[in-house]
């Protein structure tokens, strides 16, 4: 073989090496992204816990200091089984329906003692969904339900109305509503600067900031959209959060 020869051959296998080294760092780095991703997800949904912890924890304080030991009691096991699901939503990227039902029905029972039935709830299920095995990303609700609650009602004098609704949005998509009947985004900024605060919607941001890194671990594109309902309706008032999921299957 000619020294041309030789040379091509290691330039050749120099190349591949090179190539092979390429693709490996190319797919470390990728995974590194991923499970920066993951862990990102993980800080995210944590910043929701505090709210449930302090919400609740504050409302049994409430109750031990009125004497009131049986609603306390209730509280404290609704909290109990809350916050075994907090823990086990933040371990994983998917749940099922019924699983987010259980989380947001022990949410809302504890609200809904914290401020004495100011609000009332519903939760609609399609018939044609399977709730134990169509999986979607734990605790996406949440935010909204909070804002309907601490800032849709809080200023009303009528009762609220809380429905949350799992549709089925053709035959690959899961159509989530959150829709109140409280004070709605333009009022409630209104309310907020009256009060001296400024606006600043953190479930929104706190929302965006999850589906954008579902897009990208998971390749879960989730639409979210936003709805003050007096703009379409001036005879209503309120807001509607839709969120259109793409069906996985457990």
């Amino acid at each position: 073989m000619t020294e041309v020869g030789v040379t091509l051959i290691v330039l050749i296998v120099l190349l591949l090496v090179l190539l092979i080294l390429i693709l490996f760092l190319f797919f470390k780095i990728k995974k590194i992204q991923k499970d920066n991703i993951l862990l990102r997800q993980q800080l995210l949904l944590s910043q929701l816990n505090p709210h449930f912890v302090f919400n609740s924890l504050s409302a049994i304080q409430s109750f031990m200091f009125r004497s009131e030991a049986h609603l306390g009691s209730k509280y404290l096991a609704s909290f109990a089984k809350l916050t075994r699901l907090i823990l086990e939503n933040s371990r994983t990227q998917l749940c099922s329906i019924e699983q987010e039902i259980n989380t947001i029905t022990h949410y809302l029972e504890l609200q809904q003692l914290r401020f004495d039935n100011k609000f009332s709830y519903k939760i609609v299920v399609d018939d044609i969904l399977d709730k134990s095995m169509i999986l979607i990303p734990p605790m996406l609700t949440q935010p909204f339900i909070e804002n309907s609650i601490e800032h849709g009602f809080i200023h009303m004098s009528e009762e609220g109305l809380l429905t949350v609704s799992f549709k089925a949005s053709g035959p690959k998509h899961i159509l989530i509503e959150i829709e109140d009947n409280g004070i709605g985004i333009e009022l409630g900024k209104t309310q907020l600067m009256t009060n001296g605060e400024k606006y600043k919607s953190l479930a929104t941001k706190i929302t965006r900031e999850r589906i954008e890194g579902i897009r990208k671990s998971m390749g879960l594109k989730v639409e979210l959209n936003i709805i003050d309902l007096s703009k379409e309706n001036p005879q209503k008032h309120g807001t509607l959060v839709t969120m259109r999921i793409p069906i996985n299957h457990g």
